[in-house]
């Protein structure tokens, strides 16, 4: 029973933390979202309210379906699930009294919040008295049901225990796979080579292994098929080939124009004095403008980072003859003095010039991290065996899950798609949630892996737009945390430019911020449009 009182406290809570407000900047977004009939995606920095527009979503929701069962909202941490559904109880409370709150967006939540209760009660439901009826539950769980209501296609005889710290069953899987060496197995070359390549070092391949394993839905649908075409060496090279032009195609698009007659001509100097050295910047040599955005140029630029940017990827302070400036004291007479000097002032000059050009800086040192555009005969051989290895690894890894009666998050979820069928060949179970549920809404969007992502495309299989259906995903890719359970923030653009499945997404924006001060805010904005458009 509530002490007196504090009902009314409560109310007053929940009205502070979905901030009350006369109008605020994006107002039509949050009102748009609010549509019953219509899926969206939206991009909700931290301290925008994405609690509270979830909450108004649900309420708006349960208005209109004649379960509450029918929908279903998904989180990532158990937290999260509890302050939902706590957000959600605590409006349907406040309701309850027929005096509207004062501000604004306090009484639009409180009418939503009737709306509901109207429904509520018309339904029989008794949601205060019955908080279980609606669905609020973590990602997990919801993999966790799925496999548990089909064993045979999820192969879960029961749910296993899942473990929060998988790695020493990766490792487990990875001494097991290694160990067939010495047995004879028809991938034993494949280990010898493996093992030759790291240096006979048999830690070095299992912690190789481990790692890919902890990664395994990201590679996994691709190499399950040996002779799947994508995995032909033609194939492989053109696709990173792409990958390395559209990282050129960025770099040349943010090169600044002036100075580059400048910059060549330094280049072209600091390449005359490395020839025949192995440093990139002896590349350089004919420099007469800046390089194209083919991967025939990709050695010209990898001069040109190596000329400007330190091992760090900060801009050079200082140069030397490694960089292709002699020091004037090296000089073999006057003349050459002078011009040792003159070309270090120049270059100087022009690296101070560089310091505003973040942007040039940063995709110069992302031109670093990419992989060749072409394998030699002997990297061709080595990504072969280690292909074929992961093979055998990721079936050792499952025998290690039933072995130990522990799973992955990963593994949960691939158990959970397999019970859900594909989208050709939906099992009942599918066919069944597709009835059942009408709504989908997952918060932190942005933390979804790839089978989680290929889950919500089974959950959505043969929605259409207008059928009464709705899929509403949020979060903020700025702000991705999971990384560790392979969260690939990559799917929330995708989803974003694509929809999920057959469901496509409307992109809203929230902007306002109600926790930072706004000049942080602006900087943030500013700046993360540069590695996550």
């Amino acid at each position: 029973m509530n002490e007196p009182g504090s009902s009314r406290t409560s109310c007053a809570s929940l009205h502070k933390t979905i901030h009350g407000q006369k109008r605020i900047a994006d107002r039509d977004a949050r009102l748009r979202a609010l549509d019953p009939s219509a899926s969206f995606i939206v991009q909700a920095p931290a301290g925008s309210g994405k609690t509270g527009l979830l909450t108004q979503r649900f309420l708006v929701l349960l208005a209109g379906v004649d379960a509450p069962e029918e929908i279903v909202a998904m989180t990532f941490t158990l937290k999260a699930a509890g302050e939902m559904r706590q957000r959600i109880l605590q409006a349907l409370e406040c309701a309850k009294s027929d005096r509207p709150p004062q501000q604004d967006h306090e009484r639009h939540t409180w009418e939503l919040a009737q709306a509901a209760l109207a429904r509520d009660k018309k339904q029989g439901w008794q949601l205060l008295d019955n908080p279980a009826r609606l669905r609020i539950q973590t990602i997990d769980s919801l993999c966790a049901t799925l496999a548990q209501q089909m064993p045979i296609l999820s192969r879960f005889g029961s749910v296993p225990t899942i473990a929060e710290d998988a790695e020493p069953l990766y490792l487990d899987a990875a001494r097991d796979t290694i160990a067939e060496l010495e047995l004879g197995a028809e991938w034993s070359d494949a280990i010898a080579h493996l093992v030759q390549h790291l240096d006979n070092r048999l830690d070095r391949l299992q912690g190789l292994i481990s790692t890919m394993l902890a990664r395994r839905d990201q590679w996994l649908r691709h190499v399950a098929d040996p002779d799947h075409p994508g995995l032909t060496r033609e194939n492989l090279e053109a696709a990173m080939a792409r990958l390395v032009t559209g990282a050129l195609r960025e770099l040349a698009a943010h090169a600044p124009q002036a100075g580059a007659s400048e910059l060549m001509a330094l280049a072209r100097f600091a390449a005359g004095n490395l020839e025949g050295m192995e440093s990139p910047i002896a590349g350089c040599r004919d420099l007469q403008d800046l390089p194209g955005r083919q991967v025939t140029n990709r050695g010209q630029w990898e001069g040109l980072t190596e000329l400007l940017l330190t091992r760090d990827g900060s801009w050079r302070k200082s140069l030397t003859k490694k960089q292709g400036f002699p020091a004037p004291s090296n000089a073999n007479n006057q003349q050459e003095k002078a011009r040792f000097s003159e070309m270090k002032q120049r270059m100087t000059t022009l690296l101070e010039s560089l310091q505003g050009e973040d942007a040039f800086r940063r995709r110069l040192a992302l031109l670093r991290g990419l992989p060749p555009h072409q394998y030699t005969d002997s990297e061709w051989k080595t990504l072969q065996a280690l292909i074929e290895l992961l093979r055998v690894a990721a079936a050792h890894l499952e025998l290690v899950f039933r072995e130990q009666e522990r799973v992955d998050f990963s593994a949960l979820a691939q158990a959970a798609i397999r019970a859900l069928g594909d989208a050709e060949a939906p099992t009942d179970l599918a066919l069944a949630l597709g009835y059942r549920i009408r709504h989908l809404l997952v918060d932190e969007f942005q933390d979804t892996s790839f089978n989680q992502f290929e889950l919500l495309k089974r959950l959505t299989a043969g929605w259409q737009p207008g059928d009464g259906h709705t899929l509403f995903v949020v979060g903020d890719p700025m702000q991705s945390i999971y990384r560790f359970r392979e969260a690939e923030v990559g799917l929330f653009l995708d989803a974003r430019e694509h929809g999920i499945g057959q469901v496509p997404l409307e992109f809203l924006r929230l902007t306002v911020n109600f926790r930072s001060q706004q000049g942080i805010v602006d900087w943030i904005n500013q700046h993360f449009p540069e590695v996550l458009p």
